[in-house]
């Protein structure tokens, strides 16, 4: 009907269509207080939201839902469950993309034509929804499901043991090595051994290599250790030897340098010395060369007081003329010059600083009283303190090894071949030093054998006036001697052991 009645229902439908044509408007987001929206959240995430309904309470055909307020409440709107979406058992195979889709699909069942329909919309975990940017930081991640772990393997018995083991071993060296450096009484009792070893008598032990330049050693006593057993067969062999000669006065001294066993026949017996102190006056040149105090290039000066008659050539010489100090030491030993021995004692010190050399070296019975040439026979020594001396330069003692090697070479050049030399086999080296009197004979020497034995001798003969039998005497010592050492040296260890019973030695 037309007029003035009421309006149909197509009039008055009629403004709320044009409305809904008009252009949209932007979506108004919903606050609460102290809320934030977030627009960069996307609600389909978190599942569908259900919308009030509208505020006139009247629906037809969906379209009563686009004319609900903005401001509708969602207290209403049921509880989503997060962990119900991401556990649900039906979506664990499905990708989080489709998860996704199927969200949002949710969201837009209802009031998917409103313009506000596309409010970022996000739900606390208990149920309701906010728009804060504080979100769980596990809502957008898939739950991860626990692997089941194994049970740990306790740890073994040897396992701990070892672990103590080792421990111990790490503190006890700390501990070992913290100790020795502070505690002042362990340093205290070994320099207190080590003074006390310097000050015993060395034993006849293995040296260690030394420069050949270095000083060797000087003890109170130097070899009295050093000796083994006597050797009783050739002791009696030498004594047969004297026996036939009573008027002769015999001091000899054997000493094998291999084992230490010796032969002593009167050989503490004190003789004069005659031209054999001469050898322990080399030691103590060669001594002064080791330290320094001597230059076997420099010149010796020869004064009035050391010409000397006897033996020699430097006694025919002008006073005042110069010596090469090596030279006047050959000459010393080779040609037994008298006036060269005084020259080498004037530079060594004199006689009172070489006499208490001897008695440091444990020479007690080398004794210089006077210059040489000492025809009285004033100066005394001894076949044992010339053998010893012999035995300790040999290994080591009083002289450099380079020193050492210098002795024996001088000694080596001997002149005089008569004694000691006369009795040796074809092939035997010697370096001695001979001695001659008027009523005295003595020679004393370092043998190296063509079998590879090396021993040292003494012999001395004071004899009378009317008796020449000293010299040959002392060839037929060394000729025993010598056969003795050159026997093979399986059959030489009988010696060794005088003690014990005799056995018939085996072929």
């Amino acid at each position: 009907m037309q007029g003035f009645g009421k309006s149909s229902r197509s009039s008055r439908r009629r403004p709320n269509r044009r409305s809904s044509q008009g252009p949209s408007q932007p979506p108004i987001p919903l606050q609460r207080p102290n809320q934030i929206v977030n627009p960069n959240l996307d609600s389909r995430a978190y599942g569908p939201a259900k919308l009030p309904p509208a505020s006139n309470g009247r629906a037809s055909n969906g379209k009563a839902a686009q004319r609900q307020s903005p401001r509708a409440s969602y207290s209403d709107s049921s509880r989503l469950n997060l962990r119900n979406v991401l556990t649900n058992p039906a979506q664990n195979g499905k990708s989080a993309a489709s998860r996704r889709d199927e969200a949002g699909r949710s969201l837009s069942v209802r009031g998917s034509n409103r313009p506000n329909a596309s409010l970022p919309l996000t739900a606390d975990f208990n149920g309701q929804g906010r728009s804060d940017r504080q979100q769980p930081p596990t809502a957008m991640q898939p739950k991860r499901t626990r692997r089941s772990r194994r049970p740990a393997k306790p740890p073994s018995a040897m396992l701990y043991l070892t672990r103590l083991l080792i421990l111990g071993v790490g503190i006890g060296a700390i501990a070992g090595t913290f100790l020795s450096v502070w505690n002042p009484t362990g340093r205290t009792q070994s320099a207190q051994a080590t003074s006390a070893a310097a000050e015993r008598p060395q034993a006849h032990t293995a040296r260690t290599f030394r420069r050949d330049g270095m000083p060797g050693t000087v003890s109170p006593v130097p070899v009295a250790t050093r000796l083994g057993q006597p050797i009783a067969p050739l002791a009696a062999s030498i004594q047969s030897l004297i026996a036939q000669n009573p008027e002769l006065t015999v001091g000899v001294f054997v000493g094998d340098l291999d084992t230490g066993n010796y032969v002593d026949l009167n050989g503490a017996t004190i003789f004069p010395a005659a031209s054999t102190i001469k050898a322990p006056v080399l030691v103590a040149f060669l001594q002064d060369v080791d330290a320094g105090k001597i230059r076997l290039d420099e010149q010796l000066t020869m004064q009035p007081g050391d010409v000397t008659e006897g033996s020699g050539e430097l006694q025919y010489q002008e006073p005042g003329i110069q010596v090469n100090a090596l030279e006047t030491a050959f000459k010393m030993i080779t040609i037994s010059d008298n006036t060269a021995t005084n020259m080498v004692m004037a530079k060594v010190g004199g006689l009172p600083l070489l006499n208490q050399r001897f008695r440091a070296w444990g020479l007690n019975h080398t004794v210089l009283n006077n210059l040489l040439a000492d025809i009285a026979g004033t100066n005394t020594t001894s076949a044992k303190d010339l053998s010893m001396l012999m035995m300790a330069v040999t290994q080591g003692d009083f002289l450099s090894l380079r020193s050492r090697d210098r002795f024996l070479e001088i000694m080596r050049g001997t002149v005089n071949d008569n004694l000691l030399p006369a009795g040796l086999g074809a092939g035997a080296v010697i370096a001695h030093k001979t001695g001659n009197l008027a009523t005295l004979t003595g020679d004393t020497g370092i043998v190296d054998m063509p079998n590879g034995k090396r021993y040292v001798i003494t012999a001395i003969v004071k004899r009378t006036d009317e008796s020449d039998n000293g010299p040959v005497l002392i060839q037929q010592i060394s000729q025993t001697v010598y056969q003795y050492f050159a026997r093979p040296r399986a059959a030489a260890p009988a010696s060794l052991a005088p003690a014990a019973p005799t056995t018939t030695p085996t072929p």
